[in-house]
C-alpha cells in the first residue's frame, strides 16, 4: 500500500528549494473502544446538531470561524492557504543548530520529510551536510491551520522532522522541585552503584512493548469467553529508609542477573 503524504510544497535552504512531502513517522496502535447504551446495548453515535435550527447537519453544512460577539466570521480552507507567509507552501530553514541545545519538552510529534521528484541530489547532498556538520535545522512550516516551529535532522539517509513547542507553551517545573532534604555520601554511593548495575549496553526499542494494551487485549478475549482474569495487586514498598532500599535493590538486581 502506498504511502499518503499530509502535506506537499518545498524545503528551502536558503535559495536551494527542494519539493518535498511530509509523511507521518509514528501510528496510533491504541484498542478503539467506543460508548454503548447500557440499557439498549447500542453504540452511541456523535452527531452534529444545530440547536438554532434543531436538525442534523452533514458535513458539507459545517464551517470553520472565529467567534466575534454572538456572530462569527467564517473561515475557509482556502483563506487558510492564502496567508501571507512563506510556511504555507515552503518549509523554510530559519537556521542551523546542534539540537542538543533544544529543550527536551519542546519536542512533539515526528514526520518523514522525503523528497519529490526533481529535488533527489539537492536533498541527499542536505542529508549528507548536516550529518556531517553535525548540525539539525530550524524551520517553520503551516500545518493544520497552525504555523509550526520544527526541527529537522538526517535520520538513517531520510530527514526526520520533529515539530517543536514554542517557548511561551512551555510550563516551568520550579514548583515541583522537593524540598531540601541531606543526602549522605552513602546514600549517593548506593545510588550511584544502583543506577549502573541497572545500565544497558545500548537502548533497544524493540525490547519494549505496551503491556496495558496486551493486558486489554487479554481483558478483552476473556470476557469474550466468560472467563475471569487475576486483578492487578498495588505496589508493595516495605522498606522505608532510604539506604535499606537501595541495598535491596541492588541486590535484586544482581539476583536477576
Amino acid at each position: 500500500m502506498a504511502r499518503r503524504s499530509i502535506w506537499k510544497g518545498a524545503i528551502a535552504f536558503g535559495m536551494v528549494a527542494i519539493p518535498a512531502k511530509l509523511y507521518s513517522a509514528t501510528e496510533d496502535t491504541d484498542i478503539s473502544l467506543h460508548q454503548y447504551h447500557k440499557d439498549c446495548g447500542h453504540r452511541i453515535s456523535m452527531p452534529r446538531y444545530c440547536g438554532t435550527c434543531q436538525k442534523m447537519l452533514a458535513t458539507a453544512d459545517i464551517t470553520k470561524g472565529y467567534e466575534v460577539g454572538d456572530s462569527y466570521v467564517p473561515l475557509s480552507e482556502s483563506d487558510f492557504q492564502s496567508l501571507p507567509l512563506k510556511s504555507v507552501k515552503t518549509i523554510e530553514v530559519v537556521e542551523f543548530v546542534d539540537d542538543r541545545q533544544i529543550d527536551l519538552r519542546c519536542y512533539d510529534k515526528p514526520y518523514f520529510l522525503a523528497s519529490d521528484e526533481g529535488g533527489y541530489k539537492a536533498y541527499r547532498l542536505f542529508v549528507m551536510a548536516m550529518a556531517e556538520a553535525k548540525l539539525a535545522a530550524v524551520a517553520k512550516l503551516c500545518y493544520r491551520e497552525r504555523e509550526r516551529l520544527s526541527v529537522v535532522r538526517p535520520y538513517q539517509g531520510v530527514m526526520l522532522l520533529q515539530t517543536l513547542r514554542y517557548a511561551d507553551e512551555l510550563k516551568e517545573c520550579f514548583d515541583l522541585k522537593p524540598p531540601e532534604y541531606p543526602i549522605s555520601s552513602k546514600e549517593l554511593e548506593l545510588a550511584i552503584s544502583l543506577v549502573k548495575a541497572m545500565a544497558a549496553p545500548q537502548f533497544e526499542l524493540a525490547r519494549y512493548h505496551d503491556e496495558y494494551r496486551q493486558a486489554l487485549e487479554k481483558l478483552i478475549e476473556a470476557k469474550i469467553a466468560g472467563e475471569a482474569l487475576p486483578v492487578a495487586q498495588e505496589a508493595q514498598f516495605p522498606v522505608s529508609d532510604v539506604a535499606d532500599a537501595l541495598l535491596a535493590s541492588l541486590k535484586l538486581v544482581e539476583a536477576k542477573r
